[in-house]
């Protein structure tokens, strides 16, 4: 019996396609690439020669990454920085102007907005995607996984292998092996050390 059928088969060669074009187009425009990246027709790129991608980062279809140098009058040297082994699922929208750090083995499933800009409101004259923005930089631990359609709004940090759950607004610092939900997000769980389990926060 065969292992593969046809579409198996055709899926391997939609895979190596992929592999060779980012590593023959993208490489060549980004500050650095790892080895064996994936990176699958985009909405909109900006900004590639800010960004850094480590090994076998993994990018899907249909996300909007936007690293701004600039904005208005505003001049930015702004940083976009992925781990190895990192996945960055379809329709994620990440807008990046200082820098966004992403650690190892992260994954962001589909429908997540990663920020560090707010746009301010201060001159009601002006519309607000006319006036300044505020920059602050966001980091996310190694192992975290951030799930659908959540939101992670500018000057978080969140730790390692922390669970995001679905539709979560992150607005606050996050320690390490924590376990968040809601808007504003809430620590549901942590992992205790001592008693090598996951505890529910009081």
């Amino acid at each position: 019996m065969f292992k593969y059928n046809a579409y198996d088969y055709l899926n391997k060669l939609s895979n190596l396609y992929v592999t060779i074009k980012t590593s023959l187009f993208y490489k060549l425009f980004v500050k650095h690439m790892g080895r064996r990246c994936l990176i699958n027709k985009p909405i909109l790129f900006s900004g590639l020669k800010n960004w850094s991608l480590g090994s076998r980062v993994i990018i899907f279809k249909n996300c909007r990454i936007e690293v701004l140098g600039a904005y208005g009058s505003q001049t930015f040297s702004p940083e976009f920085i992925v781990g190895d082994y990192t996945q960055i699922h379809q329709n994620a929208h990440i807008t990046c102007a200082k820098n966004i750090t992403i650690g190892k083995n992260v994954v962001i499933t589909s429908n997540v907005t990663i920020t560090d800009i707010n746009h301010l409101y201060d001159d009601i004259e002006i519309p607000i995607n006319l006036q300044k923005i505020e920059v602050r930089p966001v980091s996310i631990g190694d192992q975290t996984y951030i799930y659908n359609n959540s939101v992670i709004l500018p000057g978080v940090s969140i730790g390692k292998h922390c669970i995001v759950a679905a539709n979560t607004v992150v607005a606050q610092n996050i320690p390490d092996y924590c376990l968040v939900a809601g808007t504003p997000a809430k620590l549901i769980r942590r992992y205790n050390h001592n008693s090598n389990e996951w505890e529910k926060v009081s």
